[in-house]
């Protein structure tokens, strides 16, 4: 996302990629903030970003979680075996290629849980 660069250059608080990463965690969270916005989170760790900017993150953030529920929900319904972080990964990088290994990991398992625990994807906003 170009304005994701410009951001990133006009402002140097975190590389493109690290930022989108860092909301993805934030979405993510279990607890009080589960499944709650991201962007009143992410403007008090970096008070430099735009409602717009704020926005497009979370909306980022949103598709990414809601395509990883979604495939790995797919994976358990269809019987695929050997379910893995490393088998989500392709499809999630195929569209979101930022979100790093620790973020795919953390969204195996938590699609997992939903899956096979909740019954189904979990509903995002």
């Amino acid at each position: 996302m170009s304005w994701l660069r410009r951001l990133w250059f006009a402002k140097r608080d975190l590389p493109p990629d690290a930022l989108r990463n860092e909301g993805l965690e934030l979405a993510m969270d279990w607890g009080e903030q589960w499944l709650s916005p991201i962007q009143e989170r992410l403007r008090q760790r970096h008070p430099a970003l735009a409602a717009l900017e704020l926005d497009a993150i979370d909306a980022e953030c949103q598709a990414a979680m809601r395509l990883g529920h979604e495939t790995v929900h797919a994976f358990v319904r269809d019987g695929v075996e050997a379910l893995s972080a490393e088998r989500l990964a392709p499809v999630l990088r195929a569209s979101h290629s930022w979100i790093s290994d620790e973020n795919v990991e953390r969204l195996f398992r938590q699609s997992l849980y939903y899956a096979t625990k909740a019954g189904g994807p979990a509903r995002t906003r």
